[in-house]
């Protein structure tokens, strides 16, 4: 354990250092940025509610402070706890040690969450191996399944998406860790013996990702599945009802509160924007088009769309299945496919093996008909490539003596390791040069720049008077005000005029080619705004920040007749 927080340390003080963390790359991207906004509001205005928004959004709630729509509420109550608890000047005696008073200070605090997930993912995963080791293997000695156990959580530190996370305020590593402790508990029976609390803790872990929705009932059964009726096999029936209701009455006991919230916010329990993801790519829709326009889409049904999901699915699976088994990854699925299937192991772990594959399984199709991104099946991958690797070891031990004597099992599991170390640190060290890259070539400009405009928006506009940007939370965050997400076209500005009323729009990007459609004739030439009535743009001016970040700020003509709010 103590050499797996040493490592957790290094390698995420690599992977900060690989990102210029707080200096070319701010601690809060735009996803972790929306988790800090609606934080800090809890902390400070003692409410649910954010000061950023999609121009979506303004279709039902134009004005500031606007409900959370985007955003789970674990990590928000987490974020607006931790602000509330921490003083903006740590002091010991006389001496002060500390100053987080500034927003580039205090966002340091989103950290907190996510690195302590990342360590103790890794420390479960150790101490869950050498348990599964000892229950199924109790003739290996305390030091073969220490150094068993220190591999799996040293392949997940290793992990260059995970180390990623861990260095971001986002929701993914919390969410995983929940998920892990899930399926820990079912391999090792606490779900079965417990099955209210292992309710509470897959309920709490609803509060991170809104699917877990449908990934609990899975969960519930396999923990109801997993009750062992050797002692009274009559009351099988009843007893595995039983720990399937509880399971899911702790289930909703957490979720209960936010789903009142969204019931009265949006007139629905299950609302959730994230919702429109699922047209991305069909008919010519973007997730980005549908989010970047002041209006509510019209969309077909969804009993009349399903030949266009089937098709996305099919052309997503493909890709998204082939990412999603590079490597030994592969290797590790299939041994735990033979594992089930070969060894017919007991009913706790043989029932956790089984509900790993298929949630995965899940998170791939999730992902597929969503946006096929990697960051959405991760939380089910680094439990299953845990199993997968304790399944390798598991089948190597079985070889007969007459294809492979002990001496060269031994040799194929020390092969095992070295893979998965190998692999492990060969992908750490392209990560880090891939976030080099990326620190110097991504779209959010350097914490000065922020503080700057955050400055010249503080001087020169009202506290508390809305802009809009394509630099959205993050510059709500620095500014301390509300900030609207830029629309989709310089056209689609006065649409969204209509409902928020607007004088200033603050592009930042880092040259012109590198601007949004529609927007690029604007950022190269923002003198030729003035001369385009229908932009309505009354006064441009352009100015270059010191990382290179071309910065144009709009100041808007009086707004058109605004339409009357429903």
């Amino acid at each position: 354990m103590v050499a797996l927080v040493v490592a957790g340390f290094g390698l995420w003080i690599l992977h900060a250092t690989a990102w210029d963390l707080a200096a070319k790359s701010p601690v809060l991207s735009y996803d972790s940025a929306q988790y800090a906004l609606a934080g800090r509001e809890l902390a400070e205005q003692h409410r649910l509610a954010t000061t950023f928004a999609l121009p979506i959004e303004l279709a039902k709630h134009p004005a500031p402070p606007w409900p959370l729509s985007t955003v789970q509420p674990g990590l928000v109550v987490w974020e607006g706890l931790i602000f509330k608890l921490v003083p903006q000047v740590i002091r010991l005696g006389k001496w002060e040690l500390l100053h987080l008073y500034e927003p580039h200070q205090r966002e340091w605090l989103t950290l907190l969450l996510p690195f302590g997930c990342f360590l103790t993912i890794a420390a479960l995963l150790a101490l869950a191996s050498a348990r599964l080791i000892q229950r199924q293997a109790p003739a290996l000695s305390l030091s073969l399944r220490a150094v068993a156990g220190f591999v799996v959580g040293m392949a997940f530190l290793l992990d260059p998406e995970a180390q990623h996370f861990a260095v971001g305020g986002m929701n993914e590593l919390p969410f995983t860790l929940g998920i892990v402790t899930a399926f820990a508990g079912i391999a090792t029976g606490r779900a079965t013996r417990h099955p209210l609390l292992f309710g509470l803790l897959l309920g709490v872990t609803g509060t991170f990702r809104a699917n877990m929705l449908w990934l609990a009932p899975l969960f519930a059964l396999a923990a109801a599945l997993a009750w062992s009726p050797a002692e009274r096999p009559g009351a099988a029936g009843a007893a595995r009802t039983r720990i399937f209701a509880l399971a899911l009455i702790g289930f909703v006991v957490p979720l209960a509160p936010w789903w009142l919230y969204k019931w009265r916010a949006f007139g629905s329990p299950g609302w959730d924007l994230t919702r429109y993801v699922l047209w991305d790519g069909i008919e010519g829709r973007t997730w980005f088009s549908l989010y970047h326009l002041p209006e509510h889409p019209e969309l077909p049904s969804l009993a009349t769309a399903w030949p266009w999901f089937t098709r996305k699915l099919l052309r997503n699976l493909g890709p998204l299945t082939l990412a999603s088994t590079v490597g030994p990854r592969a290797l590790w699925i299939g041994a735990l496919v033979a594992w089930l299937l070969v060894r017919r192991p007991a009913r706790a772990p043989g029932m956790a093996a089984a509900v790993i594959l298929v949630a995965s399984v899940i998170g791939v199709l999730t992902a597929a008909l969503a946006i096929p991104w990697l960051r959405y099946v991760f939380p089910t991958r680094v439990p299953l490539e845990a199993a997968g690797l304790l399944a390798t070891w598991a089948m190597v031990a079985r070889v007969p003596n007459e294809i492979m004597g002990p001496a060269g099992r031994r040799v194929l599991q020390i092969a095992v390791v070295v893979l998965a170390l190998g692999w492990g640190a060969w992908q750490t060290t392209q990560g880090n040069q891939e976030a080099a890259r990326a620190a110097d070539t991504r779209g959010l400009p350097s914490v000065l720049t922020l503080r700057d405009l955050g400055h010249r928006l503080r001087r020169e506009l009202a506290p508390g008077e809305p802009v809009m940007s394509n630099l959205g939370p993050t510059l709500s965050w620095y500014s301390r005000r509300p900030v609207v997400h830029l629309a989709l076209t310089p056209l689609d500005v006065e649409a969204c005029r209509l409902r928020l009323e607007f004088r200033h729009v603050v592009l930042a990007f880092r040259s012109p080619e590198r601007a949004w459609q529609g927007w690029n004739e604007l950022l190269e030439n923002p003198e030729l705004a003035v001369k385009r009535p229908e932009w309505n743009i009354a006064r441009a001016r352009r100015f270059r920040e010191l990382d290179g970040f071309v910065v144009v700020w709009l100041e808007l003509g009086p707004p058109g007749v605004r339409m009357a709010a429903r």
